[in-house]
């Protein structure tokens, strides 16, 4: 893969340059499916904004949301199987990217 690839970016790939909607993949990768508060909570984010990150996702259909009723009502959060291929790819995208930096740049050099 050369620089140029790794660069090159799906349309679908596009929607994780938003740091918040990154994040909020990055968890429900690990996780694969976490509270909307709890995410409200981890991120730092109000429930306005999580909320629109969470639909952007959801229309990429990378994520899915549903609310469970208990003693009170929950909304999970959860990844889609092909959100966690585009994910996965994605990572690996970055991860050959940084790999391509020669050591000699990341050092501070005065």
């Amino acid at each position: 893969m050369t620089v140029t690839d790794s660069l090159t970016l799906s349309k679908v790939e596009k929607i994780f340059q938003s740091q918040p909607r990154f994040s909020i993949m990055y968890l429900l990768f690990l996780k694969r499916k976490i509270g909307f508060i709890e995410l409200s909570q981890l991120l730092g984010l109000t429930p306005g904004n999580l909320d629109h990150h969470i639909r952007k996702l959801e229309e990429a259909s990378l994520i899915r949301s549903r609310r469970i009723l208990s003693w009170r009502p929950l909304v999970i959060v959860e990844i889609t199987p092909s959100g966690t291929e585009i994910f996965r790819e994605y990572v690996f995208k970055l991860k050959g990217l940084l790999e391509g930096i020669p050591e000699k740049m990341l050092h501070d050099q005065k």
